[in-house]
């Protein structure tokens, strides 16, 4: 096992170790028995929509929470931040069609609102608790690889 030196050079090893496990179940996947092949083009290309669309649905549902957590960041209060993440999930949904993608449902305002913690990013009265955290907190990050 070889010795890791820096924080770096252990991430370069954990990529190259979950590369090569990515790359041996990719084969064996294309070995499997369940091969396209055996479908119809029809049948194919219903497979790959709906696998399209549920990637691009989970990807949606990650925008609210993203959006609040930037407006908390950037000083925003939470009904902007509420507003600006529906707002936004609108616009990315738009731009997954745009760009080919499938037609997807948008999250339900109330559902994406409530997988995100708002007493830990916003006090009673609506007032970021949390702004320029994860600014400074990067800088620190960085400052700390560069220290290595």
């Amino acid at each position: 096992m070889p010795t890791i030196r820096s924080s770096e050079e252990g991430r370069r090893l954990a990529e190259a170790r979950w590369r090569k496990y990515r790359e041996r179940e990719a084969e064996a996947w294309l070995d499997d028995v369940f091969s396209f092949d055996v479908l119809t083009k029809a049948e194919q290309r219903r497979l790959i929509g709906a696998a399209l669309r549920q990637g691009a649905e989970g990807a949606l549902a990650e925008v609210g929470p993203s959006v609040a957590l930037a407006a908390a960041e950037l000083n925003l209060d939470r009904a902007v931040a509420e507003r600006a993440g529906d707002l936004v999930a609108l616009f990315v949904a738009a731009a997954i069609e745009r760009a080919g993608g499938p037609e997807v449902a948008l999250p339900a305002p109330e559902t994406w609102r409530q997988t995100v913690n708002w007493d830990a990013l916003y006090d009673p009265d609506g007032k970021s608790l949390v702004t320029g955290r994860i600014a400074r907190e990067s800088a620190a990050e960085m400052t700390e690889a560069d220290g290595d």
